[in-house]
């Protein structure tokens, strides 16, 4: 009927003749029958039969040519903006060079296998019953002890919430803290995951330049003293690699103290660096309580898990986990109990140790790969850590090039400015590649920089060798 197979008015078989075509029961036919005309599709008459409504035109599918001229109201102007970029999303396939994601190879599966089926016979039915949006309290425990050995990162149990991802905890906290038109500093280049975030709160956005020593505070306060946000990625600056500096760090934490503001630290893959140490947390130099910290174990440990957190004085957790209702609620209890066991018996601190060789194999792989590039004047951060390389250039219309002519799948740096710059670079994200996609990648893209050389002009290439 509503595929205009049968048209109004038209008159359908008795329910007796259409058992017989369809090999059922009458009865069932009759139920049909009576359900449709319940539902105002179907009109039955006693001694003329049943007949299609004539209100079902009204429904039926437009003809094909109308499709093309139908006019749906358009979303609106924030939606069409935070729409535009699919930057944050997770490639269905990992290829070079798309996949800043877990390598998931490496996992212990069969551990987690288990852990997850004796997380669900602990909680029992109480798993089912499970409704705190602060995350469950055995997750909150156990992800404040590791802060505390891992990130030097002091605090209480209490202090931790549970989120979905990073992305999920970003949008709560801004939609909190952020009337509409307040001043927010974001990070020029920046992750556009949270530029979105706090857009979608009404947020104001004040682009502040990155340069070699992370986010030019000087600039933030010159420009918006007064700002209510200052979001950054202090260890491993998305998409750049710098890490922010210590007397900028100390700055940072100077400017919100003095000026009544928040500063949202997200370290989304602060475990994965690969000489000494994990970089000090900021939240770890802040006495003033203005630091919100923000991390994720999707990255840590796998792309599905879908377990975040952060870290909030306890002033603000009620109305945090508010917050959170109004979202969706609260996370499922089994796979927290099931993260909980897996850190209290020690293998999340096995796997990240094992993880780092494999992701600091990996990034000495694509640097080494990459080395030729260097004497065409090719950059990238010295900062050893994270999933992701940036390969810049300073000449824009180089990199652009480049990328539009490989098959590889890349991202530029141009496109998580705020505007385009003369030079740009190429995000290459390597996390989830396996040993024979990454050694692919580095020769396809190789190639398709040193073909793209002559179309800059020879004399540029001679005045890079002479600087070499």
């Amino acid at each position: 009927m509503l595929d205009g197979v049968l048209a109004p008015g038209e008159r359908l078989p008795s329910t007796r003749q259409a058992a017989d075509d369809y090999g059922v029961s009458r009865g069932m036919l009759e139920e049909i029958y009576a359900q449709l005309t319940e539902e105002g599709f179907l009109q039955r008459a006693v001694g003329r039969g049943t007949f299609v409504a004539w209100t079902v035109s009204r429904l039926s599918e437009p003809a094909k040519s109308d499709v093309t001229k139908r006019r749906l109201p358009a979303p609106s102007r924030r939606g069409r903006s935070v729409a535009a970029s699919a930057a944050c999303r997770e490639p269905a396939v990992a290829r070079p060079f798309n996949a800043g994601i877990a390598d998931t190879s490496e996992f212990p599966w069969k551990i987690w296998q288990r852990l997850h089926a004796r997380a669900a016979r602990e909680l029992g039915r109480d798993g089912l019953n499970f409704a705190d949006p602060r995350g469950l309290w055995n997750l909150r425990v156990a992800i404040a002890r590791y802060l505390a050995q891992f990130r030097g990162i002091l605090c209480d149990a209490r202090q931790v919430i549970v989120f979905n991802s990073a992305q999920q905890a970003l949008h709560t906290l801004a939609l909190l803290l952020i009337n509409t038109g307040d001043r927010v500093w974001m990070e020029d280049p920046c992750y556009l995951g949270a530029r979105a975030a706090f857009e979608l709160a009404g947020a104001a956005i004040s682009a502040v330049p990155v340069d070699r020593e992370g986010m030019r505070v000087d600039l933030g306060v010159r420009r918006s003293p007064r700002a209510r946000i200052a979001y950054v990625t202090p260890s491993h600056q998305y998409p750049t690699g710098v890490a922010l500096s210590l007397d900028r760090r100390i700055a940072l934490i100077e400017w919100a103290s003095r000026n009544d503001a928040w500063i949202v630290e997200d370290d989304y893959d602060g475990e994965f660096r690969y000489e000494g140490q994990p970089l000090t947390a900021l939240h770890s130099l802040d006495s003033h309580g203005r630091v919100l910290y923000v991390g994720t174990l999707n990255k840590s440990m796998f792309v599905s898990l879908r377990i975040a957190y952060a870290v909030v004085p306890e002033e603000i957790v009620d109305s945090v986990a508010k917050f959170r209702t109004q979202l969706d609620g609260f996370t499922p209890a089994v796979p927290q109990m099931a993260i909980s066991l897996f850190m209290d018996e020690g293998h999340f601190s096995s796997h990240l140790r094992r993880m780092r060789a494999v992701y600091g194999a990996k990034r000495a792989t694509l640097i080494e790969g990459l080395a030729p590039l260097a004497a065409g004047g090719w950059t990238w951060s010295g900062n050893p850590a994270g999933m992701h390389l940036l390969a810049a250039h300073e000449r824009g219309d180089y990199v652009r090039a480049v990328a539009a002519s490989s098959a590889l799948d890349l991202a530029l740096l141009g496109s998580y400015r705020s505007a385009r710059g003369r030079d740009d670079g190429l995000l290459l994200r390597f996390g989830g590649l396996d040993a024979a996609s990454l050694l692919e990648g580095i020769a396809v893209l190789v190639e398709a920089a040193e073909r793209m050389k002559p179309k800059l002009g020879s004399s540029y290439f001679k005045k890079q060798a002479r600087k070499e």
